[in-house]
């Protein structure tokens, strides 16, 4: 029988000289990627993606010497005891909570792809899924708070690219919000959709004007306006607009979404699988979430790992609605990682065909890239 043999994570930063995107959890500095590596005994390997956590270094930390050093020697295979163990020693009592969740977010999608290529099958198929095209809308760190023109320019070069959903970023101010969301509806017309993100920043005395531009522009969804703890918030201005709510990005574990799906408080579940636990968790989030009649549209972190492992998952669920393509200009880890990269066609992607993920992972690559301790948002 296989076994895992070791477990290995490293930190990587391109840091941003020029290109620095400003949005509601302030100026993005550069670009933090936790690569995880997963070695099987007879030398077969799987690759993961773990969030930064905003402390890129401390996570490496986590999954070598906490969390990686309590699966060494299980079975691959072993999906559900695998996560069971971690969360009985690490998640429910005396861990690091979220951290921990993450680390074994990148753990878990290392062991899918080892799965997969120990099996000779792609990930949606161990899914129970089948290869689709997925629509694809803009997000990553793209259309920032700017000036209406570049905006605009912004915009018109992504559809010509072929796109027809953008994600622009709100939680400025209402007013300087509903003006760039306000042009772009206007300039662009009623054949695009557009989400919004407010990244957690409006409070309930802004609902007022930000329900009044979402409404008027007819928003494709309204993303994370509370902190995640706000179960209550998300409640009440469910009820107050028929604009869906999305959120989920910082929301950890099953039980989390529990709460969002019981308060009725979301319509649009977020969850990521470099963060919320892996495949593993967030398929089951995602099967939680449609039988409540939720949709699904996963969050898509930095690299070209994490991109594919939610291809994968949306060729596998049934409420999938669509999937964030990061089309941040620079980011060497979701571009240059794999020799043979997911793209995004005439607004759609699917999956390769290939064994695991199905990626051709450069490690060359990251020696280009040392890791810059420090959060990668910096307040204003």
């Amino acid at each position: 029988m296989v076994k895992i043999a070791k477990i290995e994570a490293s930190a990587h930063s391109r840091p941003f000289a020029d290109n620095v995107i400003r949005m509601g959890l302030g100026r993005n500095v550069k670009r933090d990627f936790v690569f995880v590596k997963v070695t099987a005994d007879d030398g077969t390997v799987g690759y993961g993606e773990a969030h930064h956590g905003q402390n890129l270094t401390a996570m490496v930390e986590v999954i070598e010497k906490g969390v990686g050093s309590l699966i060494t020697g299980a079975d691959p295979f072993d999906s559900e005891g695998i996560w069971e163990r971690i969360k009985r020693q690490q998640i429910q009592t005396h861990g690091l909570g979220a951290g921990s969740v993450i680390a074994l977010a990148g753990i878990d999608l290392a062991l899918w792809d080892l799965k997969g290529k120990l099996l000779g099958q792609p990930v949606y198929r161990l899914l129970g899924g089948a290869p689709k095209k997925i629509r694809a809308y803009v997000g990553g760190l793209t259309l920032g708070f700017q000036a209406l023109d570049t905006l605009e320019k912004e915009v018109a070069g992504f559809l010509d690219m072929g796109y027809t959903a953008i994600k622009m970023r709100v939680g400025d101010t209402p007013k300087k919000d509903a003006e760039r969301v306000t042009h772009i509806r206007k300039t662009f017309g009623d054949d695009i959709d557009i989400a919004v993100d407010a990244a957690t920043r409006y409070t309930v005395t802004d609902l007022p004007e930000v329900l009044d531009y979402c409404e008027t522009n007819r928003v494709y969804w309204l993303e994370e306006p509370f902190s995640p703890d706000n179960v209550p918030g998300y409640q009440e201005l469910s009820r107050r607009t028929s604009i869906p709510i999305a959120a989920g990005e910082n929301h950890y574990t099953r039980q989390a979404f529990r709460e969002l799906f019981e308060a009725r408080a979301i319509t649009i579940c977020q969850a990521d699988c470099t963060k919320a636990g892996g495949i593993t968790e967030v398929k089951k989030i995602a099967d939680m979430a449609a039988a409540w009649h939720f949709l699904a549209a996963p969050h898509t972190s930095h690299s070209m790992i994490g991109a594919a492992a939610n291809v994968h998952l949306l060729c596998a669920i049934q409420n999938g609605l669509i999937f964030e393509a990061d089309v941040a200009p620079i980011n060497p880890f979701r571009t240059d990682l794999a020799r043979n990269p997911l793209q995004v066609v005439d607004g759609y992607i699917e999956p390769n065909d290939a064994p695991g993920f199905g990626l051709d992972i450069d490690e060359s690559i990251l020696a280009q890239y040392p890791a810059q301790p420090g959060p990668c948002y910096i307040p204003g």
